[in-house]
């Protein structure tokens, strides 16, 4: 092997090493962590960095939409989910309307209509299958006040038991839900009712050992990280094999 070839393979071979050597060093340390989940009480350690709880997909407080319903309660929509409250009552989009009746209330999203009680437990929804229309683009009022559902097959006027649909072709109003604000002390409690009690350390050590914290990125990072140990490894044996099989050099 002519000198600056072999000068190549040397300073690539020590970068890689050095390269490498920072992923090592946090393997071996979350492995120990790791191997020792119990003693250090990683499962006990939750964690509410916000930061971090973005990184799975806890959303933050400031996320949350909330509306006044019932008088003194409140609806509000955080990460996919509504909540009564700090109770979740279903998976949906923001709501677009909410409707109290005297029998039970309807909150209207974009795709579904969820009927609760008027002390706010869940009765039922109904999605597209059940009902006449895919999408809701607002929620409006006749002259009367009855509801009008503004969708994209047209407006329809539910009955007394919302069970069956009327198309309406009369004048409307629209009129927006009205945001309102948690106090702090709301905002905690949905917010613990929503994160559980957050993440796991131990959780996070496992991902951070295995790359997916960061994603693809970090995955993919570790995957090449250790491709590149094997090649060292390789590398360095076949190095060392070579140069034991050489003839000892005689000096006069």
């Amino acid at each position: 092997m002519n000198l600056p070839r072999k000068r190549v393979i040397l300073s690539w071979h020590r970068w890689m090493g050095f390269l490498s050597a920072l992923f090592l060093v946090v393997l071996s340390i979350t492995g120990l962590a790791l191997n020792h989940t119990e003693r250090l009480g990683l499962d006990s350690v939750q964690i509410k960095n916000s930061l971090l709880l973005s990184r799975y997909g806890m959303s933050n407080g400031t996320q949350i939409k909330t509306f006044r319903i019932h008088r003194a309660n409140t609806v509000s929509h955080l990460g996919g989910q509504i909540f009564y409250n700090a109770h979740p009552i279903s998976n949906g989009e923001t709501p677009l309307g909410i409707i109290e009746g005297e029998r039970f209330t309807v909150i209207a999203t974009s795709t579904n209509l969820i009927y609760l009680t008027s002390q706010g437990e869940l009765i039922e929804t109904a999605n597209h299958s059940q009902l006449p229309f895919k999408e809701l683009t607002a929620v409006g009022y006749t002259p009367n006040k009855k509801p009008v559902l503004i969708t994209d097959t047209g407006q329809w006027k539910p009955d007394r038991d919302w069970l069956n649909f009327k198309t309406y072709d009369s004048s409307y109003t629209v009129e927006p839900l009205a945001k309102t604000v948690l106090s702090e002390s709301e905002t905690d409690v949905l917010l613990e009712a929503f994160q559980g009690g957050g993440v796991s350390l131990y959780r996070v050590i496992l991902d951070l050992h295995s790359g997916r914290l960061f994603g693809w990125g970090g995955r993919t990072l570790m995957d090449l990280t250790a491709i590149a140990i094997l090649l060292l490894i390789t590398s360095g044996i076949g190095g060392w094999l070579r140069k034991s099989r050489r003839p000892p050099t005689t000096t006069k």
